[in-house]
């Protein structure tokens, strides 16, 4: 579960980075026909690369939690 998780993650990474790059091709550019004050392309590829960032970062945590919770708590400043 948490592979594929991460291939989501990295999947949405790659695609809001794609979207938002297609700002600065020429042809690509003229995809984009409702650009406005920021650009569309840009706003949404930021979007999302955060969501593809969250979930790797939600599985590394998830993972960590997973693997040792004791060490976590500890860190964490869990109770004693």
């Amino acid at each position: 579960m948490i592979r594929t998780l991460r291939w989501v993650g990295g999947l949405l990474i790659l695609f809001g980075l794609l979207l938002a790059g297609s700002w600065f091709i020429e042809p690509l550019r003229e995809l984009w026909p409702l650009i406005f004050d920021l650009p569309l392309p840009i706003r949404i590829g930021l979007v999302v690369a955060a969501i593809g960032l969250i979930v790797v970062m939600a599985t590394i945590l998830q993972e960590r939690r997973r693997s040792d919770p004791d060490s976590t708590a500890e860190h964490l400043g869990g109770d004693e």
